[in-house]
């Protein structure tokens, strides 16, 4: 399908890390942008950069009530407990004016451990963390909301992301270990900037309603991924222990991640998106991510 290019407004709710680099791309590329932050800090590195930008709370008044139809990028984060995302709820019916199209951002936790299988898109999802039912959980209400009001959705199912600012090596730094080569299985990235393509190019999709997976197409595991850093950081090489040992010392979020294993088909992404990741190499992006934070000082 097509690429659409008009005039009708992106708001970027929820405008935190990638929302940031989104919001400056669809900017230099002549998009009329509003972003959506919760915090005063957020609001004011928005309006440093030059980011038009609103501040308001989902949890509480909701404010968000464009008069004329946008395009909408929903990057928040469902609450911390529960199985389902009222925060989504209450949020779409806060919305007075029906969106043209909702772009939101979900996770391929949401297939749960498939001991290292590929998934893709056809591929029943089977959440084993309630963190990825309750992602589940706001996809099923933007697929129904959609199906209601005419409105385009597009989920992007991402893992991982990495980027400048973003590598783990304060953890490196600090010694904590990883685990052992050979117990965990393939893992999923994108780097921030290949995300922020994949965001721009769902944002102006031509075709109906879809999920589409995201990632890099390498599979390095979390044990590679770190050594690599360490390697291109110039910082020690991580220590390596069992995997059931780690598991008891790591929080909630990372027990799960540590124990779900799946590669994930991107070829929809690929074709229909036409988005070619330009860090599908781990090395160059790891580079890049470490060139970029040195410039920064």
């Amino acid at each position: 399908m097509g690429l659409l290019m008009d005039d009708i407004p992106i708001i970027i709710v929820g405008c935190g890390y990638t929302g940031r680099r989104l919001a400056s791309r669809c900017m230099a590329n002549g998009d009329d942008v509003l972003a959506v932050v919760r915090s005063q800090a957020s609001l004011d590195l928005l309006k440093s950069d030059g980011v038009p930008a609103v501040q308001t709370d989902l949890d509480d008044d909701c404010r968000l009530a464009p008069g004329r139809r946008a395009r909408y990028v929903y990057m928040v984060p469902p609450p911390s407990s529960g199985i389902t995302d009222p925060r989504i709820a209450r949020w779409l019916s806060a919305i007075s004016c029906a969106p043209e199209r909702i772009v939101y951002l979900s996770t391929t936790g949401v297939y749960g451990d498939c001991e290292g299988r590929t998934v893709d898109e056809d591929t029943p999802p089977h959440p084993d963390s309630d963190r990825a039912r309750r992602r589940l959980d706001a996809e099923t209400r933007l697929l129904d909301y959609g199906a209601r009001c005419g409105a385009r959705i597009v989920i992007l199912r991402v893992p991982g992301i990495y980027g400048p600012g973003r590598l783990p090596l304060q953890r490196l730094q600090s010694g904590q270990p990883v685990p052992r080569d050979g117990e965990t299985g393939p893992g999923n990235r994108i780097h921030v900037d290949d995300l922020v393509s994949t965001c721009v190019a769902a944002i102006h999709y031509g075709g109906p309603s879809q999920v589409f997976n995201v990632g890099d197409g390498n599979d390095a595991s979390m044990g590679e991924y770190f050594r690599l850093v360490a390697r291109l950081a110039d910082l020690p090489s991580p220590p390596q222990l069992p995997l059931d040992t780690l598991l008891e010392r790591v929080s909630p979020a990372m027990r799960s991640f540590l124990g779900e294993s799946r590669r994930v088909d991107v070829s929809r992404m690929r074709q229909d998106l036409g988005v070619e990741p330009e860090y599908n190499d781990l090395e160059a992006g790891i580079r890049a991510s470490l060139d970029e934070e040195r410039s920064r000082g």
